[in-house]
């Protein structure tokens, strides 16, 4: 059983080294848990990434330069600096994780710890995106 409580405390471990906001939402952006600075804080993040992950979807659909046809892998994360720092989008099963990075992060940095818990909601997420069909 996937346990919020449990998920919040796995985002806010993340929040160290330049990161300070995770978040995990559906694709259209509502919040499942979440640590960032206040509530509105991650609902503006959640917003604006769940927005670029759309983007890149539709763009990506249309045939853009996003894909890489020559060995068939397709981009698994997304890092783009903003005005106020770096944001990092993945897809873990059918849900969107970001983490916020303040501009000193190192982008290395911020696509490990983005890989790394990625990859650890990856099976308990799919369980539950199984009972969901």
């Amino acid at each position: 059983m996937l346990k919020p409580k449990v998920i919040s405390q796995v985002l806010r471990q993340t929040t160290t080294g330049g990161i300070k906001a995770a978040m995990l939402m559906n694709t259209g952006g509502s919040l499942l848990a979440f640590a960032a600075a206040s509530d509105r804080e991650a609902r503006i993040y959640a917003a604006i990434a769940a927005n670029l992950w759309s983007t890149y979807l539709k763009s990506a659909m249309t045939g853009s330069s996003f894909r890489n046809e020559a060995d068939g892998d397709d981009l698994r994360i997304l890092i783009l600096p903003c005005e106020e720092g770096v944001v990092a989008v993945a897809a873990p099963s059918t849900m969107l994780l970001c983490l916020v990075g303040d501009s000193t992060i190192e982008l290395g940095l911020l696509k490990a710890k983005v890989e790394a818990v990625s990859k650890h909601l990856q099976e308990p997420l799919e369980r539950v995106a199984s009972y969901q069909q």
